[in-house]
């Protein structure tokens, strides 16, 4: 990446997380029941636009700056938003009206997405390390919501969390990167990335000795 590409370089992650965090925290609040069943359908907007539009805008971006990692997650968790929300609006709004069971496919391979995520975040910071914890959580209940097996006010709460460190993260990131000072501690990670550094550069030593 250039000097130049450096210095006009926005901090794309935090635009996302804030989608994220008014998506779940909108979502959350829904299911728990304060929103009511009449404004479903704005609900389900609201979330489509800032948990889906917002994020995959956001990790497209990401993903131009060389940052698999954040473009990534953004991407996929964005294209969920936008994938569960029009299919539900479409049910909403016309005589097809689509079974729960139909959703448990995507959020079991979610559910295992994020818990790789968990993993892989590690390495970045405490914060978004245990929000990719509770998004694991999350999706879990609503599988199990799905399903029948709970009600909608588990997935609810967790939507709840997550949008609140969802926008905890945001405020940490997008003032770091402003004033290059953690002014919101987002706490340390939780694995050294030099030994991910050490594998990375042994790999790399390895190729050059057999070319």
């Amino acid at each position: 990446m250039s000097d130049l590409e450096r210095r006009r370089r926005i901090d794309v992650l935090a635009i996302g997380l804030f989608g994220l965090a008014v998506g779940a925290l909108t979502l959350g609040v829904a299911q728990v029941g304060v929103i009511p069943e009449s404004n479903k359908v704005g609900t389900l907007v609201i979330a489509l636009i800032f948990g889906g539009v917002v994020q995959i805008l956001a990790g497209i971006t990401d993903i131009r700056y060389h940052e698999q990692l954040g473009g990534t997650a953004l991407t996929m968790y964005g294209f969920f938003w936008l994938t569960v929300c029009t299919a539900k609006l479409v049910s909403e709004s016309t005589s097809f009206h689509l079974d729960m069971v139909l959703y448990v496919p995507i959020d079991l391979v979610y559910a295992a997405f994020s818990a790789v995520m968990v993993y892989l975040t590690a390495y970045r910071n405490a914060t978004l390390c245990m929000l990719h914890v509770v998004i694991t959580l999350s999706f879990t209940s609503t599988l199990l919501a799905r399903l029948g097996l709970i009600s909608e006010i588990g997935p609810g709460l967790f939507h709840i969390v997550v949008g609140v460190m969802a926008f905890y993260h945001a405020v940490g990131s997008l003032t770091q990167a402003f004033t290059g000072h953690p002014l919101v501690p987002l706490g340390p990670a939780f694995l050294p990335r030099s030994e991910l550094g050490l594998e990375r550069s042994g790999r790399m030593t390895d190729r050059e000795s057999a070319v």
